[in-house]
């Protein structure tokens, strides 16, 4: 067997289903300048009728929108303390950092009154405060990782991960890793060959609207087509709605995750309530916690989904 040298041709045969598709395309401009015809007689003779549930609904609309936005626009601060933040942990390294529970109440309370803070709420506020208990890392994990299901904060995710990683990392830091012998087998990338590329861009559009002509149907039954697709979709959404109130119907308590509601008051007075009363001790030596103020209004979404 010899080596022959290449010289690049357009793949006639290999595309030959291109040339297939001539008779079709002929067919559909024919169609579409008859369908343009029709159309333009039926303008003057053609009418509609909107029902009347548009103007009906225009009140539940509004009234719906305007709760929504009241809901989600009136939302409380927050602060979030986790081991993993620079200066808050203790222990050495980057990996082993600890909090202990009564630690932590101590960081949420302080940065109630932390004067530096320049966005620190002021006045008279309510206050809900979350600690998620741990002993160990993947415990940890697991903790914030339920919570985070459910009302998700940009630290806590964070805290979460990176507590993930770390209880991995401990199991797996024994593990020699095995990789293959160069080079590794991989699938051809025909889609980058400019003939493909250019052909597939050229014939998409062509398929598309021969896909179209090819489902053509009657008006009517495209009409009732919008109405089973909308039946659907109303339909989907109940049972979406259904579902996510179903996850939390007989749902057990959770035993390392605790909240309280503080206040109302100015921020000393919360913080001497928060830093009263019994409370989880250093037998939790690696948790996490938020600190949420602000109006009763404004927490009483967070405090029904808490169950408090």
């Amino acid at each position: 067997m010899s080596w022959t040298n290449i010289k690049f041709r357009w793949p006639a045969q290999a595309t030959q289903w291109m040339d297939q598709m001539a008779g079709a395309r002929n067919l559909i401009q024919g169609e579409m300048l008859s369908t343009g015809e029709r159309v333009s007689k039926l303008a003057d003779i053609a009418t509609t009728s909107p029902g009347p549930i548009g103007g009906a609904a225009q009140a539940a609309i509004s009234a719906g929108r305007t709760a929504l936005a009241a809901q989600f626009d009136n939302v409380p601060s927050c602060i979030v303390v986790t081991p993993f933040q620079h200066g808050v942990g203790q222990g050495s390294g980057g990996h082993q950092r600890f909090l202990s529970a009564p630690n932590l109440l101590q960081l949420l309370a302080d940065k109630l009154t932390d004067t530096t803070d320049a966005v620190r709420p002021q006045g008279q506020q309510s206050a809900l405060v979350l600690i998620f208990l741990a002993t160990r890392l993947d415990q940890l994990a697991a903790t914030l990782g339920r919570f985070n299901v459910v009302l998700p904060m940009p630290d806590l995710v964070r805290a979460e991960r990176r507590a993930e990683h770390l209880a991995k990392l401990e199991v797996e830091k024994w593990v020699m890793p095995i990789a293959g012998q160069m080079p590794l087998w991989s699938q051809l990338p025909l889609h980058r060959c400019p003939i493909t590329k250019l052909a597939s861009q050229s014939m998409a559009g062509q398929l598309a609207v021969l896909e179209g002509y090819a489902a053509d149907s009657s008006p009517m039954a495209d009409l009732a087509d919008l109405q089973a697709r909308k039946k659907a979709q109303a339909q989907e959404r109940d049972q979406q709605l259904a579902d996510l109130k179903a996850q939390f119907t007989n749902s057990a308590d959770d035993v390392s995750i605790q909240s309280r509601m503080l206040g109302p008051g100015d921020l000393g007075q919360l913080r001497g309530e928060l830093l009263e009363g019994e409370a989880p001790g250093h037998e939790w030596p690696l948790c996490a916690g938020a600190l949420l103020v602000g109006s009763a209004e404004s927490l009483s979404f967070v405090q029904e989904l808490v169950g408090l």
